[in-house]
C-alpha cells in the first residue's frame, strides 16, 4: 500500500477492497463486498453483480482505510462474466479523498469538451466530460445528465453535426461508408487531442470521430501513413496525460488542415 500511495498518476489499476450498498436496478437494497478495477482523484471503475442504473447515488467504504462517502454511478462500462459487471462511478466529494492517495493537481485549464445533446429535446451543449464519462461514452455510446429544458434527466448523445463547421472538415460519402464499415463503431466527438510524432513535436489537434480502435483527427502538422503518433486528451482530472500509440492509416487534405485516420496498436 505505501508503494501504491507515493504514485501520481490519473487512472491507478488498483484492486482495493470495498464495501459498496445502495438500492439495485429493481430498487432491492443490496450490500456488496467487492473491488476497484481502477481509481483516480474523481472517480473509480468497480466490479459489482448487482445492476444499477445511471445517476443513482451508491455508497462506497474503502475497507482499506474506512473512509465511506457518496458516489454517482456514471454508466456501465462493460459486462465482465456471468452477472458480474464493471460500472463507472465518480465521488460527489472529492476532497474527502477515499482512496488514500496523491494526486497532482491537473493544469490550468487542461479540459476536454465533447459537443452532445439530448435525445430528447435535441437540445445541444459542449461540455466538460471527466475520463471516466469518456470510458462510459465510448462504450455505451451515450451519458445521462440533467437536461434544463426537460427538466429530468436524460440521455445524451455526441451530436450528429456540429455547430461550428469552421472546426470540423466535411468528410466525403466514400471516407463515410469506409468508417461504416469498421469493426468498432465510431462516435463523432468534437474534442481537443495532443498529437506527438516519434521526434517529438506535437500539436494540438480537434477530433472528428473516435472509437476502441481508433481516432481521426484535423490537424496541421504533416504525417505520412504509416508514421507512429501518440495521442493522448487534455483533462482536468489527469495530471499527467495518458499518450496511446497509433499508427497513421488514412490521410485526406482540407481546406483547414489534413484529416486522419489513427488506429490504436500496442507498444
Amino acid at each position: 500500500m505505501n508503494e501504491i500511495r507515493r504514485r501520481r498518476s490519473d487512472r491507478i489499476l488498483v484492486p482495493l477492497r470495498i464495501c459498496v450498498t445502495g438500492v439495485d436496478a429493481a430498487w432491492d437494497p443490496f450490500e456488496e463486498d467487492t473491488v476497484t478495477i481502477s481509481v483516480n482523484k474523481h472517480g473509480a471503475c468497480i466490479s459489482l453483480q448487482h445492476v444499477l442504473l445511471p445517476e443513482q447515488r451508491i455508497n462506497i467504504k474503502n475497507l482499506e482505510n474506512d473512509i465511506e462517502t457518496q458516489f454517482r454511478v456514471v454508466g456501465e462500462l462493460r459486462q465482465v462474466f456471468g452477472n458480474r459487471r464493471e460500472w463507472g462511478v465518480e465521488t460527489l466529494y472529492p476532497e474527502c479523498n477515499i482512496w488514500g492517495l496523491e494526486f497532482s493537481p491537473p493544469p490550468e485549464g487542461a479540459q476536454p469538451k465533447v459537443l452532445i445533446c439530448c435525445v430528447a429535446c435535441k437540445n445541444g451543449a459542449l461540455s466538460p466530460i471527466s475520463s471516466i464519462e469518456y470510458d462510459v461514452l465510448l462504450f455505451t455510446g451515450a451519458l445521462s445528465r440533467h437536461c434544463e429544458h426537460c427538466g429530468e434527466t436524460t440521455r445524451w448523445q455526441p451530436c450528429e453535426h456540429s455547430p461550428a463547421p469552421e472546426i470540423l472538415p466535411q468528410i466525403s460519402r466514400a471516407v463515410e461508408r469506409a468508417e461504416e464499415r469498421r469493426k468498432h463503431k465510431r462516435l463523432k466527438l468534437s474534442m481537443l487531442l495532443r498529437v506527438r510524432d516519434s521526434h517529438g513535436e506535437s500539436e494540438l489537434a480537434q477530433t472528428h470521430d473516435v472509437s476502441r480502435g481508433g481516432v481521426s483527427f484535423l490537424g496541421k502538422r504533416q504525417h505520412r501513413v504509416g508514421d507512429v503518433l501518440y495521442l493522448s486528451l487534455p483533462s482536468d482530472d489527469k495530471p499527467v496525460p495518458i499518450e496511446t500509440r497509433g499508427r497513421v492509416v488514412r490521410s485526406q487534405s482540407s481546406p483547414r488542415g489534413t484529416l486522419y485516420g489513427v488506429k490504436f496498436e500496442k507498444e
